[in-house]
């Protein structure tokens, strides 16, 4: 059941169990108004923006303090176990979006979401999930197999239908560094192939498994010769191991690889086998890792066909956003004061992920409260908006936003430069607060990233940073991790305040307890003062691309593009980014393209593109087809080196 037809009751359960938090009854007005409230378009919402008032003259101003005890209050809820670390579209993430549209109302911010609330709604895609239309049938054999005994689809697989004979191909490798194939001899043109999962022993380097023993090599390998579908089985298992089918969801990622593929169990992988005419999987095994000689060869008269079955799982949520107008002469121009309010949810402990739930039972799932990420940015974000509502004299409009689905991978501030509620070019700074709970004591610095996206927020941030007794570590750099990358990307100038990653990140441990809540307030205390230095600035800061430090790794080319993660139904992999001097804005490739082809190669999402480069070098001349808007352009891009960070 979903939150908003019943958030007023919910509300009044907040106040007498979380904390003795106190929502204002525009909260509660707040909250009635998004439960009825129709959706807007884009342009509406536009509209809805361009229709906030300037404020009457503000009253006196009052004695701004910043409290450690506030900061830490807000950060208590946030990341009380009743919100169960606020996932993405789950009753505990709609609980949070109520709490700090509660604050805003409370703080005098008016709504600037979607039809006169505090809330802009999307319905992203999270993932995948099973459904109930699996397919899996076998011709030749007398037994038909068992979803979740016998075989199960990954959710990494396309959901198209495939049919073909059974071919089995060793690994699946192409390792030219082993001068080893897999798919020398044989013919995988509409085959299903039957490989083993990972690779021989002593493949990799240090310990580790090789990028040809991944799931997306194998089936990208498989993919580039014609396959049908991939079959994988596990290696035989050493000391008496058992055999297990993973659970939906839980190998390789949540991209989709461009191939039916479905794992078996070795017990009936077995059967195929022996009904084909192969040697036993164990003899074939031990001949691949101990002489590495090829083994791949057609399984006599046996034929599968099938479909994964797999849905999309969607949610709907929403960032808040609450906007203070200026009465000043500059009203008509914004600065973003933004954190992500969204952490992982309910995951196994160690996913790092907000994935890492799927296909698990539920006795294994630790709620991950995420008291300093992002409940630290997000009481800043709070505290901020109670100060400068009590600010005279602000010559700009100062938008606060609470971004949801940042884990998922900026979700939330992406929609909402691609559905600004403001004019984009009229957005002078974005200043995002990502971590700001565990500043160390004994820093006398404070990392404050993006000062040189423009020189006038350089200044700004060494002057006030001295003031307050910070010095200006790390201005030099840029991480794009956060939701400031969404604003850079269109050429907006940022600040990024994070006080750094510790042992509790993306932990169950992220708790309130540990927070510095001292320090918190020291770093929303200097981000105010910045805040009105470029809020009230005569002039606005000029963007300038912050160019990171990388190292550049021979053997691997790169066009220097920035996809978006986010999935929709259009054709393509859609660009968020173009690196300024990069190979891709050289050939004329804008933010915004979508590339439908690189070479012979067909690209549906970030996965298909890094296997269209994977085996291109520095220097090589590659022809790529994009869609912009309704036009289609064919362009040729040379390929430039990898750096660290790409």
């Amino acid at each position: 059941m979903r939150l908003w037809p019943s958030l007023p009751a919910l509300a009044r359960v907040c106040i007498t169990v979380f904390l003795g938090v106190v929502f204002t009854a525009g909260c509660t007005h707040a909250a009635a108004q998004h439960r009825s409230a129709p959706s807007t378009t884009p342009q509406q919402s536009v509209a809805v923006a361009d229709s906030i008032t300037p404020r009457a003259a503000p009253p006196s101003p009052v004695n701004i303090e910043f409290a450690p005890e506030a900061f830490l209050a807000n950060i208590a809820l946030l990341a009380s176990d009743t919100l169960e670390g606020r996932g993405t579209g789950t009753h505990g993430g709609d609980l949070a979006a109520g709490f700090i549209a509660g604050k805003f109302a409370a703080a005098g911010l008016q709504p600037g979401g979607d039809g006169g609330t505090y809330f802009q709604e999307f319905t992203p895609t999270l993932g995948t999930d099973l459904g109930d239309d699996t397919q899996f049938v076998i011709s030749g054999v007398s037994e038909q197999p068992q979803r979740g005994r016998d075989y199960m689809p990954f959710s990494f697989s396309s959901n198209d239908a495939f049919a073909g004979e059974l071919l089995f191909a060793g690994y699946g490798q192409v390792n030219t560094d082993k001068n080893y194939d897999d798919y020398r001899g044989i013919d995988a043109q509409g085959k299903v192939l039957l490989m083993f999962r990972k690779e021989p022993p002593g493949w990799g380097e240090n310990g580790q498994y090789s990028p040809h023993a991944t799931f997306n090599d194998k089936i990208y390998t498989a993919k580039e010769h014609g396959a049908a579908a991939v079959l994988v089985v596990n290696q035989s298992q050493e000391n008496g191991g058992e055999d297990r089918l993973a659970r939906f969801g839980s190998l390789g990622g949540g991209g989709v690889f461009g191939l039916p593929a479905f794992q078996l169990s070795r017990a009936f992988a077995e059967k195929l086998a022996t009904a084909g005419g192969l040697p036993a999987l164990d003899e074939l095994q031990k001949k691949l890792d101990e002489t590495g000689e090829n083994c791949s060869q057609a399984i006599s008269d046996l034929r599968i066909e099938g479909k994964a079955g797999i849905v999309a799982r969607k949610a709907r949520t929403q960032n808040v956003i609450g906007v203070l107008p200026a009465h000043g002469d500059k009203a008509d121009e914004y600065v973003v004061i933004g954190a992500h309010y969204d952490h992982l949810g309910k995951v196994v402990a160690g996913s790092m992920q907000p994935s890492g739930y799927r296909g698990r039972d539920e006795s294994e799932l630790v709620i991950h409260n995420g008291a300093d990420d992002n409940a630290s940015g997000v009481s800043g974000v709070i505290e901020l908006g109670r100060a400068l509502s009590h600010t005279p004299h602000l010559r700009r409009t100062i938008v606060f936003m609470a971004f949801t689905g940042e884990e998922w991978g900026l979700f939330g501030s992406k929609y909402y430069v691609e559905h600004p509620t403001v004019p984009l070019e009229q957005v002078v700074a974005m200043i995002n607060l990502d971590m700001i709970g565990r500043l160390r004591p004994d820093r006398t610095t404070i990392p404050v990233y993006g000062a040189e996206s423009a020189p006038e927020l350089k200044d700004i941030v060494s002057r006030t940073g001295a003031a307050e007794g910070f010095g200006s570590e790390g201005m030099a750099g840029s991480l794009d991790a956060s939701d400031h990358a969404s604003f850079a990307h269109k050429g907006i100038p940022y600040l990024f305040f994070f006080t750094d990653k510790h042992a509790d990140y993306h932990m169950p441990t992220d708790d309130t307890e540990k927070i510095n809540a001292e320090g918190g307030a020291r770093i929303v205390r200097m981000i105010y003062d910045i805040t009105l230095q470029v809020t009230n600035a005569d002039g606005r800061p000029t963007y300038h691309e912050v160019a990171s430090a990388r190292e550049v790794r021979p053997g691997a080319a790169v066009m220097r593009v920035s996809p978006s993660y986010v999935e929709d139904d259009q054709p393509g992999m859609l660009l968020d980014g173009v690196a300024s001097g990069g190979p891709a804005e050289a050939a004329g490739i804008q933010p915004g393209d979508r590339i439908l082809r690189i070479g012979d190669k067909e690209v549906k999402n970030v996965y298909d593109y890094m296997a269209a480069l994977r085996d291109k070098k520095p220097g090589d001349q590659v022809e790529v087809l994009i869609r912009r808007g309704e036009e289609g352009l064919s362009l040729t891009v040379k390929l430039g080196g990898r750096e660290r960070g790409q």
